[in-house]
């Protein structure tokens, strides 16, 4: 049995999991989770949140196994912050780390829907990053990698009559009607941390390694290197 702890904190909403699982996907399941809405930083609040679950979960800290992190797109700072405490936390314990697409992480999250899946999420200056999922999957069979762009791109590709069902904190309804939108659109799922957390368990058990997905997906340079480029 694999101990694993995720940490998602790609927007202002965050959250952390402690997930088990053994070798097979469907075995993994969440033993404690907690989601916290920060106006700071993640930094602050993610090791007291990680040793308040572990020790309501009555999880040692040497019995944890693996770590792992979203790793975006989304907030830039965010995105550092959680790539960084758990590469802390794996070189201290000398555990393995991995991360997980945010997008990815978010669909698995939402689970089955009557069409294709599509997160989305504010990227600002009026875009979204996004990606398409298919609608059943788990872990989710990626259509449409992730992209940054209009809200209108979540539409792309999709055949009449097939609507997708959009979600997350980029699906604004009224944008997306106003793009014609043929599909549904839902509320951002809850437990992302723990659906990275069982995605995570399942890219250890097809023999990824330490670090593997550890380099951040931003989709977007940093506003200093896009100033730096004029």
């Amino acid at each position: 049995m694999i101990r694993l702890v995720a940490i998602d904190t790609s927007t202002w909403w965050g959250g952390l999991a402690l997930v088990e699982g053994g070798e097979a996907f469907p075995e993994a399941r969440t033993v404690a989770e907690a989601g916290l809405l920060v106006r700071d930083s993640h930094a602050a609040h993610l090791l007291p949140l990680l040793e308040r679950l572990l020790e309501e979960a009555g999880w040692p800290v040497a019995s944890v196994n693996a770590f792992a992190a979203t790793r975006g797109p989304g907030s830039f700072t965010g995105i550092r912050v959680g790539l960084g405490t758990v590469r802390g936390l794996g070189l201290a314990s000398a555990r393995p780390c991995v991360g997980i697409g945010t997008l990815q992480a978010m669909a698995e999250a939402f689970g089955p829907a009557e069409g294709d899946r599509v997160p989305l999420l504010p990227a600002g200056r009026g875009e979204v990053f996004g990606a398409r999922y298919d609608p059943a999957s788990s872990p989710p069979v990626e259509i449409v990698a992730p992209w940054l762009g209009p809200a209108a791109r979540a539409l792309e590709g999709i055949p009449a009559g097939a609507g997708p069902v959009v979600f997350g904190a980029g699906a604004d309804a009224a944008a997306l009607a106003a793009a014609g939108l043929r599909g549904v659109v839902r509320r951002p799922p809850a437990s992302v941390a723990a659906a990275a957390g069982r995605l995570a368990l399942a890219r250890l058990a097809e023999g990824a390694r330490d670090g593997d997905g550890l380099a951040p997906s931003y989709l977007r340079p940093p506003d200093a290197e896009l100033g730096g480029a004029r």
